[in-house]
């Protein structure tokens, strides 16, 4: 593997001790498992050193531990600056806190934090969603979530509690908390203490009083005689510490200089119409002015560089306005505007003579700003993102392809694999119900669509619901549907009533049961019950032997457990003491009593051998033990792309999930791995960019529960990447992801390749080493310059970067 190296800082005494103040130390946020490297670092010294937050009586803070809601509420409070012992006639609370919060709990409610309808679960780790709950609270914007009713744009809306859409659209909108790299959500994802630092210390610049809006700043122009002046220093802007009034500069030189504000001061920021260093990127050129004693006092932009941020895909182009308009949306889901100068170069590769008009909404671009207007744009990739409405005119499932006509235009686009289908009324909708002609609205990513949304067509309309009453005379039926609306439906004479599989009555229904109702004509042809709730365990009392269920259709229910109650689990948590919260399960009732607890349980494997004849996948987990997994007897076998799967659409060597629920297996889902040159690393956001070998761009976040195998060892530090690093990428079981680095293998071919061969060979003295290629294998030389298979030859000298003894890149040196 590459060498990792440390880069050497030349810089004067000052900027050595600027830099030792910044950024010395193992622990420079005072605790002992804080090291100066660790993402969060920043924040949790600043929160820290202002009573915010505070750590354990061994020293550490445990940053990668989830916050319970008790404990992100006490955080909260203390960063608004309020204290319980100094507040009188605190509420009392109806539900359970623990002894040492109680009072804060109480402050809490009176301040609006926490509400009686909340169901605040004490212990219960504090959720994505209900942390931008409090956190709008915690700024006051409550009435604005509550008035706007505005939705969240995150493609995992949809999982997204219904009490929590306009609280995640104004902390997204304000920036309190982001989404992931593939703009997901993951709202029941349990935050940890480091995560909930980083959201409050967002939040601080929201709240009166904050460093940020301080009327007591001094804002410095570059005004008066040189003679006010120390020095100048220009160079391009590497990072930037606005909660420290400091920011890193390269000069042309090399040398790297760390330059600080004075205190509680905001220096204007020529060329960026804003002020103060957050109105600086990353990437600028700047002339900065010093004073005598070397703090900064002046910061002009020179040219502005969008590629500073990161490059960024086309939202809008406008051409008609004067100037032209362009608005860029970057990876972080922002959205900037630019002003396009009168001349504008465009480089595109493929095209000779590009324009404006051939750069289009979704191209992954990287711009040129001088002036506050955008000189250059460099088209990356086309059609990055998606977002379109036509009418189909032909759908082709085997080549994955499907043209649209848009406007009058013919279009052909990818279908990406597992490509998601809404049909109005169909619960599970397949690539099969689209039909020629239907219009469709598609949206998607790196050049793929992802989801295909069927307008205009009604193929008859089902929901789930909770029966409120049961009227037998006049066969109606009264609903509450997600959401809370309560609706009444007549049965039509033939409809159909199921119950555990069974064809019942009317009269069989009773109150409270969970249904699936189809109807017809606004009348119900056909109900469901399925005896087995299965959902989220949000509370667990052994003793009072109580459980409740946060089920999958939102609505939260107590149960009674039985006395005998048999608990099923693949993890060998067969026993009730053993079932936590946030343990997802399937309910087996009798008398409306818990009779059986199954336990859902998820496994990464690797397919070692198909036994079709077997109904049969050979697989090994994580930690190399051998599992089987039969599919058969109703367990869903889920391929992206494919709408009805069977064993003979899985390989050797594709990575599944198994999902067990209890002992039986429940599901086995084909993951789409992502292998590519890790070019670029931002250590202050903890995000990966990945050059993939099929040509595309990939931005990975690095969240909680992500991790690094190399060397045959396991990292959970984002520090054990490295540029250069050739990876495989996929989605884990603990939220995050886990990305593998390949071995590196140096030799020089023993024979030439052809385009149809299975495997390559190198000398190894007299003999040769046989290695088996990937069907897809990428081929690039020291230039980066992609090349066929065959044109390896004999004697040229290679890297091999191989995984589970396939080489899936080669590399010409």
């Amino acid at each position: 593997m590459g060498k990792r190296c440390l880069m050497k800082i030349s810089c004067t005494i000052l900027v050595v001790t600027l830099a030792v103040f910044l950024f010395g130390g193992v622990a420079s946020a005072g605790f002992t498992d804080v090291s100066d490297n660790h993402w969060a670092a920043v924040s949790i010294k600043k929160m820290s050193d202002r009573g915010m937050v505070s750590g354990y009586t061994d020293g550490t803070f445990k940053p990668d531990k989830t916050v319970t809601q008790t404990e992100a509420v006490v955080f909260a409070l203390r960063a608004m600056g309020l204290n319980s012992s100094s507040v009188d006639n605190l509420p009392d609370v109806s539900f359970p806190v623990p002894a040492w919060a109680e009072q804060d709990i109480k402050l809490a409610v009176k301040q609006g934090l926490v509400k009686e309808a909340d169901q605040f679960s004490a212990y219960s780790g504090a959720s994505r969603a209900w942390t931008a709950r409090l956190l709008v609270r915690m700024v006051g914007e409550e009435k604005r979530a509550l008035e706007e009713l505005l939705q969240p744009s995150f493609t995992d809306a949809y999982e997204i509690p219904d009490w929590a859409d306009e609280y995640v659209r104004v902390a997204q909108d304000m920036n309190l908390i982001r989404g992931y790299d593939n703009n997901q959500f993951r709202p029941n994802q349990t935050v940890s203490r480091a995560e909930m630092v980083a959201f409050l210390d967002r939040a601080d610049t929201h709240l009166p009083g904050s460093t940020s809006s301080d009327s007591t700043s001094t804002d410095l122009t570059i005004t008066g005689s040189a003679g006010q002046f120390g020095s100048k220093v220009s160079g391009r802007v590497l990072k930037i510490y606005p909660e420290r009034n400091t920011f890193v500069i390269v000069q042309q030189n090399g040398i790297n200089s760390v330059l600080s504000l004075p205190e509680n001061a905001s220096v204007s920021v020529e060329g960026s119409g804003s002020s103060g260093l957050n109105a600086m990127r990353q990437g600028d050129e700047v002339e900065v002015t010093l004073n005598t004693e070397g703090y900064v006092i002046g910061i002009v932009v020179n040219s502005r560089s969008a590629g500073g941020r990161g490059n960024g895909i086309v939202f809008d182009l406008d051409l008609d306005l004067d100037p032209g308009l362009l608005t860029v949306e970057y990876d972080d889901g922002t959205l900037t505007a630019y002003k396009l100068a009168r001349q504008v170069a465009v480089f595109m590769d493929g095209a000779r003579y590009p324009t404006l008009l051939d750069v289009h909404n979704g191209d992954r671009i990287r711009l040129t700003v001088e002036d506050h207007l955008v000189t250059e744009i460099e088209v990356l990739e086309k059609d990055v993102t998606l977002n379109m409405a036509g009418e189909v005119v032909v759908l082709d499932t085997d080549r994955d392809v499907i043209n649209l006509d848009i406007d009058g235009v013919l279009k052909a686009y990818r279908l990406a694999r597992g490509v998601k289908v809404t049909v109005p009324g169909l619960n599970n909708a397949y690539l099969s119900d689209i039909e020629v002609g239907d219009t469709v609205r598609a949206s998607g990513k790196d050049g793929e669509i992802t989801l295909l949304e069927v307008d205009g067509r009604e193929a008859g309309y089902s929901f789930s619901a909770t029966i409120v009453a049961v009227d037998t005379g006049n066969q109606v039926l009264t609903l509450e549907k997600q959401g809370g609306d309560i609706v009444a439906y007549e049965l039509l004479k033939n409809a159909r009533i199921i119950i555990d599989d069974d064809e019942e009555d009317l009269q069989d229904l009773a109150r409270d049961m969970e249904v699936n109702v189809r109807l017809l004509d606004g009348d119900i042809i056909f109900v469901e019950v399925d005896n087995s709730p299965a959902g989220t365990i949000t509370d667990i009392d052994v003793k009072g032997m109580l459980l409740v269920l946060n089920r999958d259709n939102g609505i939260k229910a107590t149960y009674t457990i039985n006395d005998r109650v048999r608990v099923r689990s693949t993890d060998d948590r067969d026993e009730l003491n053993k079932v936590q919260r946030g343990d997802y399960a399937k309910l087996i009732l009798n008398n409306d009593q818990v009779d059986e607890i199954r336990l859902r349980y998820t496994i990464a494997c690797r397919v070692e051998n198909v036994r079709e004849a077997n109904d049969r996948l050979e697989v090994v987990d994580e930690d190399g033990d051998s599992l089987r997994l039969y599919v058969r007897d109703g367990v869903e076998l889920v391929v992206p792309g494919t709408n009805y799967p069977h064993l003979d659409d899985v390989f050797k060597g594709d990575l599944v999930l198994a999902t067990y629920m209890g002992r039986d297996l429940d599901k086995v889902e084909v993951l789409k791995p992502y292998r590519g040159s890790v070019s670029s690393l931002d250590v202050y956001s903890r995000s990966v960019t990945l050059k993939l070998f099929d040509g595309g761009v990939k931005n990975f976040s690095y969240p909680t529960g992500s991790q690094v195998f190399t060397g045959g060892r396991a990292y959970d530090s984002f520090s054990a990447l490295s540029t250069g690093d050739m990876v495989e990428v996929v989605e884990n079981t603990s939220g995050g992801y886990t990305f593998t680095v390949m071995e590196e293998v140096i030799g020089n071919l023993a024979a030439d390749v052809n385009s149809d061969a299975y495997n390559i060979y190198l000398r190894d003295g007299y003999d040769w080493d046989a290695y088996e290629l990937d069907e897809n294998v990428y081929v690039q030389n020291a230039g980066g310059y992609t090349y066929s298979i065959n044109s390896l030859q004999s004697g040229d000298s290679v890297r091999l970067y191989v995984l589970r003894d396939l080489v899936y890149a080669i590399k010409i040196v």
